[in-house]
């Protein structure tokens, strides 16, 4: 008999005024949100928050809204970190760090629950598609965007020192 359960376990995190829906295989950790080290300089691109320490490494946190052209608040008390695995590929950036408001919420989506939106607030270059999932209005991002310019960032930008050289 064929599996007939078509439901997705998946994560919305909490963003300042939508929610972004990723499948749960994407997510490494979730994690205390703290202040990411790094120098800051004119020229960087002010959606790349710094670097945070995870697990030995220190990985590019980016503030999602920032990136989409919309501003961003203060992290609050509830921010959380949230570890994704980068699925593009790209040398030296195995994973990528977002902020996120609050805690992200677990949730099942069933593939005949979710459906498509055409226009929803906030949509720019990070958001692949806007959807309904179970009901809710989501957002499912353009990971490969999201890491593209984050690798871009740090990577291809040449200041006349590396600012995140003595974050740590």
């Amino acid at each position: 008999m064929p599996d007939t359960d078509d439901s997705m376990r998946s994560l919305l995190l909490p963003l300042e005024d939508s929610n972004l829906l990723l499948p749960e295989t994407i997510v490494a950790e979730v994690v205390d949100y703290t202040t990411p080290k790094g120098s800051r300089d004119a020229e960087q691109p002010h959606w790349l928050l710094g670097l945070v320490p995870w697990r030995g490494q220190h990985l590019p946190c980016v503030a999602l809204e920032a990136l989409n052209g919309l501003p961003v608040a203060d992290a609050g008390s509830r921010a959380r970190t949230v570890v994704l695995k980068a699925v593009g590929g790209r040398a030296g950036m195995p994973y990528v760090a977002v902020r996120t408001r609050s805690i992200p919420r677990l949730v099942n989506v069933h593939r005949r629950a979710l459906e498509p939106v055409e226009e929803a607030e906030g949509q720019g270059p990070v958001v692949r598609q806007a959807v309904l999932a179970e009901g809710e209005p989501a957002l499912i991002p353009d990971l490969d965007y999201i890491e593209a310019q984050t690798h871009r960032a740090l990577f291809d930008w040449q200041p006349a020192e590396n600012p995140f050289e003595q974050a740590y």
